[in-house]
């Protein structure tokens, strides 16, 4: 086929061009043109092929070829345009039909009653009867036992037959479940059609009927961008098995879902179970078997609403049935396309957004966590400041109520007795300073006075080269003395601690030589074993 000169185009051809160029952002016009020469000028199609690739084999001569061939060429080339104006969308129709939305159905409800009334014919000849029946029947009711039953029975069947009868109803059950069981009819009823060889021995398999209600699968077909293919059977009517071994289970059906198995879901119904019923309903199903392609709607305004875009309705053949559902998804397969690109692009941005997130929560947690150890070691660097100014003050205070002790211990010691003194007991004590001094105290003072004189001897002497009597000095309050030395005689050795108790006189005797001996926590230590 020669490629046109641009000049040469319809104004719908280069509209058509105009609108190819501009989705797609290509340059070369010639390519275009020959692009849309093989699609037929369809738009859609030529957008689809651009973004998807070329197909193996043309769909448009394929429906051609599988449209039952015609005696006259001239009917066939009608069949061949009506199959190409349903393929094309349709511009002067703008707006999405109200019975071409699809809503969730209410599977709670059950399918509604059936009402059978007799004819008015029927009720006139039998009203006298009726009449004369309950005449009878109430003045003969004590000798009823002399009637047949069965008699009985046969007229207040005939005369009281019941004005509402329901048909058949199946047991209620979840949409899950409901869906389950009708897998589970479908297989149990035609399985056996897959044992059967047909096309050369070739075995067909089962439909791959989605095991989910009907809302869960719509919402499922919105959410993924796919075709939703819905079939409804009705097993009351005549042509429902011819219908299933020869077009449902045929080869060319399974090849086309095998083929469109990623952006097709097939769900079934029986209109025996009140979800497939309100489905029906839904669909503006008129005559079985039913089937129905949905998508989600691409027109301006519709807000994503999912629509009916090919009602296939009454017995056909396979092929004209793939025929009708291959150019109806291949007209909507751009606009799928592009929403599907969106939301891969919004489910990326998403997910980018969520990944900067959480690396900004990871750094915040680790700002975080560093200021909380920053403020911990400032903390505890506080608090060993705090400690280690308090020990010094502990000590400074530890060390002037000390001095003031031995200022105070040193003026509450009692005189060195007189030399006229029977009982007075001589002690040479040598000082750590190396300074031996010889003093008596009394035989019956405590030993804590031996001590004390040890611990203020160098106030005591300091105060004697004064030659000054000190002012009266008080005992420090809440302070308890701890002598850090002991006296030790040292042949043989003895150690004249104050947790012995008693008097100088009772310890010592009548003298001794003692040494000062200071306190280490070693000798604290070998004291404690």
């Amino acid at each position: 086929m020669a490629t046109p000169d641009i000049s040469q185009l319809t104004p719908t051809q280069q509209e058509a061009l105009q609108t190819y160029t501009a989705v797609t952002d290509q340059a070369d016009p010639i390519a275009a043109i020959a692009l849309l020469q093989r699609c037929e000028w369809n738009v859609q199609i030529a957008i689809a092929r651009f973004f998807d690739g070329e197909p193996a084999t043309d769909p448009l001569a394929e429906a051609q070829a599988q449209i039952p061939t015609t005696s006259t060429r001239q009917t066939a080339n009608l069949q061949y345009e009506n199959l190409l104006a349903a393929t094309r969308p349709s511009h002067r129709a703008s707006r999405i039909e109200p019975e071409d939305i699809v809503h969730r159905v209410d599977t709670g409800g059950t399918v509604p009653e059936q009402t059978y009334r007799p004819s008015p014919l029927f009720s006139i000849i039998f009203t006298p009867v009726n009449v004369l029946y309950r005449v009878f029947s109430t003045i003969l009711s004590p000798f009823g036992f002399l009637v047949p039953t069965f008699l009985s029975r046969l007229f207040h069947r005939l005369l009281y037959q019941s004005q509402t009868q329901t048909p058949t109803q199946r047991r209620a059950l979840p949409p899950a479940e409901n869906a389950r069981r009708f897998i589970r009819e479908f297989s149990e009823e035609f399985g056996d059609h897959n044992d059967e060889s047909t096309n050369g021995g070739s075995s067909t398999a089962l439909l791959p009927f989605a095991e989910s209600g009907f809302n869960f699968t719509l919402d499922t077909a919105k959410k993924d961008l796919k075709f939703l293919l819905v079939v409804l059977l009705s097993p009351s009517h005549d042509e429902n098995a011819t219908y299933i071994r020869e077009t449902l289970l045929s080869t060319q059906l399974k090849s086309f879902f095998d083929s469109h198995e990623s952006d097709l879901i097939l769900w079934g119904g029986n209109v025996r179970d009140s979800e497939a019923y309100q489905v029906s309903a839904n669909l503006q199903c008129t005559k079985f078997p039913f089937a129905a392609l949905i998508c989600q709607s691409s027109e301006p305004g519709s807000s994503g609403q999912m629509t009916v875009v090919l009602r296939a309705v009454g017995p056909m053949p396979p092929a004209e049935l793939v025929a009708k559902l291959g150019t109806a998804i291949t007209s909507h397969q751009a606009s799928l396309s592009a929403a599907r690109a969106q939301q891969a692009e919004r489910t990326a941005t998403q997910n980018l957004r969520r990944e900067q997130d959480s690396a900004y929560e990871r750094s915040l947690a680790q700002d975080r966590e560093r200021a909380r150890r920053r403020r911990e070691e400032e903390e505890a660097a506080r608090r060993a400041e705090e400690q280690a100014r308090e020990q010094v003050r502990l000590a400074e205070k530890k060390k002037s109520n000390m001095h003031q002790w031995r200022r105070w211990r040193a003026q509450s010691l009692p005189l060195e007795p007189a030399g006229n003194v029977n009982d007075a007991i001589r002690v040479s004590i040598k000082m750590p300073s190396g300074e031996r001094v010889i003093r008596k105290f009394r035989a019956e003072a405590e030993m804590e006075e031996l001590y004390a004189f040890v611990e203020c001897y160098e106030i005591l002497k300091a105060r004697e080269a004064e030659a000054e009597d000190e002012k009266d000095v008080e005992e420090p309050e809440e302070y308890e003395h701890e002598y850090s030395f002991r006296l030790v005689s040292p042949m043989p050795r003895k150690v004249y601690d104050l947790q012995g108790g008693g008097s100088i006189g009772e310890r010592v005797g009548k003298g001794a030589n003692l040494i000062v001996e200071p306190i280490t926590e070693d000798d604290d230590e070998v004291d404690d074993e």
